[in-house]
Order: structure tokens, then sequence, then C-alpha cells
């Protein structure tokens, strides 16, 4: 197994996933290397989705007043900007590579088709990877709902933080 399947191998859904069909999975990705570029921006169409192998990619999204503000740091490994496979067809966020970051590379098609297919191993590792993906995307979302109610004094705070770390930790 190479290096990048075995990377590959460690996304979020991943495990126990047999190396034929993680190299398999890969030969769908096309890699990519991009250094402290833009690599879509926000509104764009969501043709493409990634899993970020190295480096750390910044996701923006601009205010109502056009200014740019960082709402996450990706790191390795992480599926990224799968929206389009849920039916959310322009980008939320502008994703920026900080630095040197390397990327496995599917187009939207693509990845729609492998999902299509039924029976195969392939696609199911690709369902399991969206469903964890989207897990995240809806823990930090209630997260941050949940602070932002607090804040702006719609809800007030019941339980200490470490409490509600006890009991949503999993281990």
């Amino acid at each position: 197994m190479t290096d990048v399947a075995a990377q590959l191998g460690t996304l979020s859904g991943l495990a126990g996933i047999d190396e034929a069909t993680i190299g398999e999975f890969l030969s769908m990705f096309e890699r990519r290397v991009y250094d402290g570029v833009e690599i879509c921006r926000q509104n764009d169409h969501a043709d493409r989705l990634w899993v970020l192998t190295h480096g750390t990619v910044s996701v923006v999204r601009t205010t109502a007043e056009r200014l740019p503000v960082e709402v996450a740091q990706l790191r390795p490994t992480t599926l990224v900007g799968f929206s389009g496979l849920i039916g959310i067809t322009s980008r939320s966020a502008a994703l920026r590579a900080k630095g040197p970051v390397e990327l496995l590379e599917m187009r939207t098609e693509d990845a729609i088709a492998v999902l299509e297919q039924e029976a195969s191993h392939v696609a199911s590792a690709l369902r399991r990877a969206l469903i964890a993906a989207v897990s995240r995307q809806l823990r930090f979302a209630n997260t941050n709902i949940a602070k932002l109610a607090v804040e702006g004094g719609l809800a007030r705070r019941i339980v200490s933080e470490e409490h509600l770390l006890v009991a949503n930790t999993l281990f």
C-alpha cells in the first residue's frame, strides 16, 4: 500500500476498509498540490471535492460587508468540499491553501456516479466517509449555534462546558 493510500485509509469513516477497496477508491482521485492559493471561491459551483492529505486549508466566508472571515482551519486527513454531494450546489466558503498542501481531487459528478452503484465496496466507503464528514459538520454547527444563542441572550447556560465535554466524549 502506498503512503497516500495508507493515509486515505485514515479518513474518518474508512476504518476497517480493506486495502483493495482503498486502492480502488484512491484511483478515482487526482493528486493536486497548491501553495498559498485559493482552491475554490465562495459561491462557486460545487463541482469538485477533495481529501486533504498534507498541509492546512483555511475556510473563509465573506460577510455582507465583504470582509473575509476565517471560520476554520482544516488539517489532514479530511474530506472537503462535499456540498455538491448533499444537494448544495454553490460553495458556502472559499478554501485557501495555507502554504503547500496536497489534495486528492474528484469531480462531484464522478462521485455521484460512484454513490449510485449499490453493490460497490468503493461506493460504500465513499458513503461512510461522507456520513462521517456531514456528522462532523453538524457537530461543529450545533456547538456554534449553542454558543451564539447563549452569547445573544436567546438561551442561558444550564450546564458547564466541562459537563458537556464529559457527556459528549466518545472513547
